[in-house]
């Protein structure tokens, strides 16, 4: 299918959340990381609201704070500056430089800086990187990746090419997409891990941003993958990426180390399940886990009790791709129609899609789902909901109207199971709530 675009001179309520974000999301997986934003004190603002409020827990960035006159000048002068406070002050582990509009568009070549600074002070036993992230491309699913790639260049460069490692054939490394939550990311460890797999997840942030009680204040990050962790999942025997998007640093592992790697588009939904499964058995020579063939019964009871409120219903999904093609599938499965899908931006990966698939934002949707009984996307769409009359069922970034959502579970059987029994309820509730306005009351 084609992938559309409606016409029109502005966006209104827009899906698409600059690549920045993704990129700061990314570094939150990181144990003892910093994500310096080369920019306006605004660039890093909006980036740390969002997720503070996506994820209710402290989020570390800090900013260069550039002004107009600091990019006619000389811009790099106070990411120099903000790289010496940060290393004498908090010493990170990780650094990563994050490129904004106002950088990237003005042309400053930070990577460079970037080089001479550490070749200059000699710096060792760290790991510092740049990423450039204009935000008139892609969204928070291409910053990201992009952010993991670049993090995953700086490794190789530091450890040396093939010939200087171990191959540890027992070691996977999980490569997990944006639109992952950190529920579904410890999903996805302890499901390969019970193949009897140790699992070094980049980044990881299921133990940094999964909800849990911490005591002081630091300004880095706390939880995630250690440096000397990610370091040693460049041994790893095998690579294991979920969502399309993160192909290239799983492509770039084995360019540069010859690892050979496995991309499961999406690992949500029974076909889905039993593809990574069927895969995780077929190299490790392990049976598949019990719970796991339990699991799958108690997903194929739930669809076959929920069949009756999906009968006949429609829905819309505006989500990032790689989320957007995941749930695409599993509402496939519930047999749904799919009103509309729109997109946040272009990949591979939608316009490969049967279905059509447009590149817009939630006035789109409003449009093009007119007439939906299920309306899924960020909580920005809760009020095109109400309007087309759609039971709301927020996902993707950022969800903020509801507790808990980033601990919400979609990959494997459990999670299609709690998706399809939430989505289920809400038809349910929508109903009752219909049949209760149409009563006359004498």
């Amino acid at each position: 299918m084609t992938v559309n675009r409606r016409k029109k001179p502005a966006a209104v309520n827009p899906i698409k959340i600059g690549q920045s974000l993704g990129a700061v999301l990314a570094l939150q997986g990181c144990y003892r990381a910093m994500p310096l934003m080369h920019g306006s004190q605004g660039c890093s603002a909006f980036p740390k609201a969002l997720l503070t409020r996506h994820f209710r827990e402290p989020i570390a960035v800090q900013t260069s704070a550039l002004q107009e006159m600091d990019v006619i000048f000389d811009a790099n002068r106070n990411l120099e500056e903000a790289l010496n406070l940060v290393l004498s002050k908090h010493r990170p582990d990780i650094i990563g430089i994050i490129g904004t509009e106002l950088t990237d568009v003005a042309g400053v070549d930070y990577q460079s800086m970037l080089k001479s600074y550490k070749r200059e002070r000699n710096m060792r036993g760290g790991l510092a990187f740049s990423v450039v992230l204009p935000d008139f491309r892609g969204s928070l699913e291409s910053g990201f990746s992009a952010a993991v790639e670049s993090m995953i260049d700086e490794m190789i460069q530091q450890v040396g090419h093939r010939g200087s490692r171990t191959v540890n054939t027992r070691q996977i490394t999980l490569l997990p997409g944006s639109f992952l939550t950190p529920a579904d990311v410890m999903e996805l460890k302890e499901m390969i891990s019970s193949f009897g797999f140790e699992v070094i997840a980049l980044p990881d942030i299921s133990t940094s941003l999964s909800g849990h009680l911490l005591t002081g204040f630091s300004p880095l990050t706390r939880g995630g993958v250690p440096l000397d962790s990610m370091l040693q999942s460049l041994q790893s025997g095998l690579t294991i990426a979920i969502g399309g998007s993160m192909e290239r640093p799983a492509r770039r592992l084995h360019n540069a180390l010859g690892t050979p790697y496995k991309v499961f588009a999406r690992a949500m939904g029974l076909k889905a399940s039993d593809d990574l499964l069927h895969f995780l058995h077929q190299i490790s020579g392990e049976p598949v886990p019990l719970r796991y063939c339990w699991q799958r019964e108690n997903l194929l009871d739930s669809m076959l009790d929920a069949h009756f409120q999906f009968a006949g219903m429609s829905a819309l999904a505006a989500l990032e791709p790689d989320h957007l093609f995941s749930v695409s599938g599993w509402l496939e499965e519930l047999g749904v129609e799919q009103k509309a899908l729109i997109a946040s931006y272009e990949t591979p990966l939608v316009a490969g899609m049967e279905r059509e698939v447009w590149v817009g934002d939630l006035d789109d949707a409003e449009v093009l789902g007119k007439g939906a009984d299920l309306w899924i996307s960020n909580s920005h769409g809760i009020a095109g909901a109400q309007r087309i009359d759609a039971a709301f069922m927020p996902a993707g970034f950022p969800v903020w109207n509801e507790l808990g959502a980033y601990m919400s579970v979609s990959v494997g059987y459990r999670g299609a199971m709690e998706w399809s029994n939430k989505a289920g309820n809400l038809l349910m509730q929508r109903e009752a709530v219909h049949r209760e306005g149409s009563v006359r009351h004498r």
